[in-house]
């Protein structure tokens, strides 16, 4: 349904305190009591002099040379929600470097909940720029109630791009009806990330997330909300239709999954049948068989335009899998609408996750551009830029799989770098020349590179990937980062397959 950032932080064993913090936690051990860890809960209603006394304590600790003590200081300040707060932790934001605290200040934004924060937040959106409106932006997205609505109806009909799609998604997950209009407009954007945005928005207006299952109780996977009315007009149709039809990247899919989750049809990408169902009508077995088919790896339909597959080639990947050679092997080799891979041939994690990248690429349609990075301690391009699909592009990948050795090290973050810049580092380069897809595979956790800590991988990839609305999907093949590949795939949009046994 389309990218959100989780209430969880991603997280780690915090380390014994540094001088600098152990003046902070001893500060707030006596501003909050019983509040730290094994106290039970935390002091909700401060006075003002306890607040000062704790952004003053906050302001120490998120100057700390260890990050994870950092972040506990953000994690602490949570407790005195309130305008002040807000700005405490926008000030500390700006020199932050580390994405997991970034992440986690998120989230600490979108938890406040007393009127003069939520006012404050409304008012730093109006007033930011660049990245500390984007956080806002973030944090808004997640935060309950309506009280940030106008502003992100604001922000929608603006002309910043990034944040327009970031207000798309936000007054979805709020269910915003008032902003249908808007985001059927912005189906005709002409940038596909803000179509994207848009297709995403309808989608969680349409089905928001179903309702937490009671306790002892398994959720019901075929509940449904009622779709809204005002999303089963033909003019809400055509309007997505035409856009399908116009579409030639990643959006088509997101473009489908609104469709097919206003009508419950599984039509795919049909234009034809599509229309039809805007007029009322039922397409018949005849329009039905034109259906394009889109190219699958490990069974998620790939609809980007500019895609990268991300290969992890370290030791482990040399490893037998743990599949086995009979049903459960047949059917993780099989392909939506295609024949299977040819299941015995595959022995390896190497083998079994090469066989799916080679088929995907093969599938790819006509026109779609793609590069394959491999990387074990070092990261290395196939081709060094986009490649048209086409005999000469798949022979190299062959040739390729066939020279490349196994090594050590596993620099998961650079590799995952490589790939979102491919198009250019800078946002706005990568914004218009950048992948739309991404697939990454790993066998194993992230060891060496410029970030090596799971968490601070996944929380740095998944931002970053958000916020040029680029979806990446992850694989983790037998032991792997767990959390950090799911982070990624929730927080981008992409889906997270765990191959693990």
């Amino acid at each position: 349904m389309g990218p959100r950032l989780t209430n969880r932080y991603p997280g780690g064993v915090l380390r014994r305190p540094a001088r600098l913090l152990l003046a902070f936690a001893l500060a707030l051990v006596v501003l909050l009591g019983p509040a730290l860890p094994g106290g039970g809960s935390a002091v909700r209603f401060a006075t003002a002099d306890d607040t000062k006394d704790a952004l003053k304590a906050f302001r120490s600790g998120s100057k700390a040379e260890d990050w994870k003590l950092r972040r506990e200081a953000y994690l602490l300040i949570s407790d005195y929600d309130g305008a002040v707060a807000v700005q405490g932790v926008l000030s500390a934001m700006a020199r932050e470097k580390n994405p997991a605290i970034l992440l986690t200040a998120i989230g600490i934004l979108a938890g406040f909940t007393s009127e003069g924060a939520q006012k404050e937040l409304v008012a730093q959106l109006a007033k930011s720029k660049g990245g500390r409106k984007m956080y806002v932006l973030l944090a808004l997205a997640r935060q309950k109630g309506d009280k940030a609505v106008p502003i992100l109806l604001e922000t929608l009909r603006g002309k910043d791009a990034p944040a327009i799609a970031q207000a798309a998604i936000a007054l979805g997950s709020k269910e915003v009806k008032a902003a249908i209009p808007d985001l059927v407009a912005l189906l005709r954007h002409k940038d596909w990330q803000v179509r994207r945005a848009a297709a995403m928005g309808i989608a969680r207006i349409a089905q928001p997330p179903p309702p937490k299952p009671k306790k002892g109780e398994q959720p019901d996977p075929k509940f449904r909300w009622p779709v809204p009315d005002e999303l089963k007009t033909a003019d809400v149709t055509t309007a997505l239709t035409t856009a399908l039809a116009a579409a030639t990247g990643r959006d088509r899919g997101d473009l489908i999954a609104a469709l097919e989750t206003i009508h419950e049809k599984p039509y795919g990408h049909n234009v034809a049948a599509w229309r039809l169902v805007a007029q009322g009508k039922e397409p018949d077995e005849r329009i039905l068989r034109k259906t394009i088919k889109p190219a699958y790896v490990f069974g998620v339909p790939i609809w980007g335009s500019r895609v990268v597959l991300i290969y992890d080639n370290s030791l482990r990947s040399a490893d037998p899998h743990n599949f086995g050679s009979g049903d459960r092997l047949m059917e993780l080799c099989e392909v939506p609408g295609g024949r299977p891979l040819l299941h015995m041939r595959l022995r390896t994690t190497g083998q079994f996750v090469q066989a799916h990248f080679k088929r995907c690429i093969r599938d790819m349609g006509k026109g779609t551009k793609f590069e394959l990075i491999y990387f074990n301690e070092t990261v290395r391009q196939t081709f060094g830029k986009f490649a048209s699909v086409g005999t000469s592009s798949r022979r190299r990948v062959d040739e390729m799989f066939s020279e490349i050795k196994n090594d050590n090290g596993i620099a998961s973050y650079d590799a995952l770098t490589t790939a979102l810049d491919l198009g250019g580092a800078a946002d706005s380069k990568a914004w218009k020349r950048g992948p739309d897809e991404i697939i990454f595979m790993s066998c194993n956790v992230p060891t060496v590179g410029e970030l090596k800590e799971a968490d601070v991988v996944g929380a740095a990839i998944a931002l970053k990937a958000r916020l040029r609305m680029v979806p990446i999907h992850t694989t983790g093949v037998l032991s792997h980062a767990f959390e950090m590949m799911r982070t990624i795939a929730e927080e981008t949009g992409g889906v997270y397959r765990n191959y693990d046994k």
